[in-house]
């Protein structure tokens, strides 16, 4: 299969950057941190949520109380301050590269914005995106739609003509779910992602090579 989109978005951790990792370190202290236990399976099965709606989770299984605009807070400053020890995904810039200036580019993260302009600030790839838009912009995050919508509306490309590249569950249901075609690139067991995107690929250059440029 290839694709021929008027417009791309990417989704960002675990896709464009190796941030899962250390998101996962992340929050396994901050349960500590609350007499609370979150495992690397637990973690796993939210990847792709917003950090908000994860708390929650958190919360609910390691039996601590939440309140989520500082618990947010306090994580995703511990994640900012290890932005330093992130690394790109491997043909990250290759795809970059060949995308930038042949159509539209979008970025949908469920991360924060001073998350994403932390990251983008530091692999210096802001000007590769046409547009970034937050979860924390849009009324539900993935895996609601809402992110891709507004990406698309500000693009300025309908849903249907937008492709999207996403590594977790949860992102490419919310790509499908705005109607976009979705290349999954999983960082996970990849079962079940053939129900949940238009193409299953190991990598981004695998991801890359199913594109049809202008």
């Amino acid at each position: 299969m290839r694709f021929t989109p008027h417009a791309l978005v990417f989704d960002m951790d675990g896709l464009l950057v190796d941030s899962e990792p250390l998101w996962h370190e992340v929050e396994i202290a901050f349960a500590a941190s609350r007499g609370g236990v979150w495992t690397h399976e637990m973690a796993l099965e939210c990847t792709g949520m917003g950090i908000g709606q994860v708390v929650h989770v958190m919360g609910r299984k390691g039996g601590f109380e939440v309140d989520e605009a500082t618990d947010v807070a306090e994580i995703e400053n511990h994640f900012v301050s290890r932005v330093d020890g992130l690394s790109l995904k491997p043909f990250a810039m290759a795809i970059l590269n060949d995308v930038r200036g042949r159509l539209p580019v979008g970025l949908a993260s469920s991360s924060a914005r001073m998350l994403i302009d932390a990251i983008l600030k530091h692999f210096d790839l802001r000007d590769y995106f046409d547009v970034t838009v937050s979860g924390r912009e849009v009324a539900h995050a993935k895996p609601f739609p809402d992110v891709y919508l507004r990406a698309a509306d500000l693009l300025g490309v309908s849903p249907p003509e937008c492709l999207a590249i996403e590594d977790s569950r949860n992102g490419a249901k919310a790509a499908r779910a705005a109607g976009m075609k979705v290349i999954a690139v999983p960082e996970v067991d990849p079962a079940g992602f053939e129900l949940l995107a238009d193409a299953v690929v190991g990598n981004l250059d695998e991801a890359r090579a199913l594109l049809e440029l202008p």
